[in-house]
């Protein structure tokens, strides 16, 4: 599960930072009077963001906890994750690579050097 909950995230933010630049930011390019309003484009995509994760139901903070080993007793995706998960979305593809990075990427190789199965 915490594969594909991974590329859907990265699939969302590269798309919410994509889209958001393409429908808000032209605008802004090309429009003298709005470009002073450019700076509303993190909030745009913030709020694009947090309405992905919570229509998708997409917690991070659930998938690190079961990732490590079930610390926190996350078996549901909660609120208040949901909205952290769509602020990182909103931030975009790069924001969200390096927060993987930090927090799963180490548990993720921990938990491959242990598997035993076959090679593919």
């Amino acid at each position: 599960m915490t594969l594909q909950t991974l590329a859907v995230s990265f699939a969302l933010a590269f798309l919410t930072e994509s889209l958001v630049e393409y429908l808000f930011g032209a605008v802004a390019d090309h429009v003298p009077a709005v470009d002073k309003f450019r700076w509303l484009l993190m909030y745009i995509a913030a709020a694009v963001g947090v309405g992905l994760a919570l229509f998708y139901r997409l917690d991070l903070i659930a998938v690190i906890a079961q990732a490590s080993g079930g610390v926190l007793d996350l078996s549901a995706p909660t609120p208040v994750g949901m909205i952290l998960s769509g602020l990182a979305i909103g931030r975009g593809a790069n924001y969200l690579n390096q927060f993987v990075s930090t927090y799963l990427k180490p548990r993720m190789v921990a938990v491959s050097s242990t598997w035993t199965g076959g090679s593919r």
